[in-house]
């Protein structure tokens, strides 16, 4: 799978990182991929959306990661709530675990 880069990738800084782990079985991978697309397109039209990034696990492939950042728990929390969100993400967010996934910004690098 190539690496895609998503047009908002040097926004603004981000005070919020979202890392959502999900399942997707192998025969799903492009399934899975543009789903993820589609949700991470429908995020960057959202206000305080700064960029998104999808990771694969090394030792478990069929383990993935969505990280999304975020200006603010506001924004972040707002973008959940959208009707846009919940509509484009659905076939995202029933593969993701059940787990605490929202992290204050302590310290950053660029």
């Amino acid at each position: 799978m190539a690496t895609r880069s998503h047009p908002l990738d040097s926004g603004p800084k981000a005070a919020l990182v979202a890392a959502n782990r999900l399942h997707a079985n192998g025969d799903a991978e492009e399934q899975v991929s543009e789903e993820l697309s589609v949700l991470i397109d429908t995020f960057a039209t959202l206000p305080g959306f700064c960029r998104a990034s999808v990771g694969r696990c090394l030792d478990e492939p069929d383990v993935w990661i969505l990280l999304t950042e975020w200006e603010s728990v506001g924004t972040y929390r707002r973008a959940l709530s959208s009707y846009a969100v919940k509509t484009s993400g659905y076939p995202v967010f029933v593969r993701i675990v059940d787990e605490p996934g929202a992290y204050e910004v302590i310290l950053s690098s660029d």
